[in-house]
């Protein structure tokens, strides 16, 4: 059985330009926040129905600070920066009261 009321949330601190190891994020609305050095972009890409894809479902964001609020489906995915440096970066679901 799966735990709800927790925090779905996953935070990269000081990363560099790579693509990050899978994550899973349980679906809803979503704060992305980032802080990143240099110029480059940072794009969120999900696992796509072929198991072995990934689609973007936010493309690239090249600011070096920045955040928006996004919905997203459940499901796996990864980050992938691209040439920025020092890059924090927090993903993290905005609850709602009736869960």
């Amino acid at each position: 059985m799966g735990v709800w009321n927790t925090i779905d949330r996953v935070v990269f601190s000081n990363i560099g330009a790579v693509t990050t190891a899978p994550f899973t994020l349980r679906g809803g609305s979503y704060w992305i926040e980032t802080k990143s050095t240099g110029s480059g972009s940072i794009d969120l890409k999900k696992l796509g129905p072929d198991g072995s894809t990934y689609t973007a479902r936010i493309t690239q964001i090249t600011a070096t600070a920045g955040q928006q609020t996004i919905s997203l489906p459940p499901g796996t995915y990864e980050v992938v920066i691209a040439t920025f440096t020092a890059n924090y970066l927090e993903i993290t679901r905005i609850p709602t009261a009736v869960e």
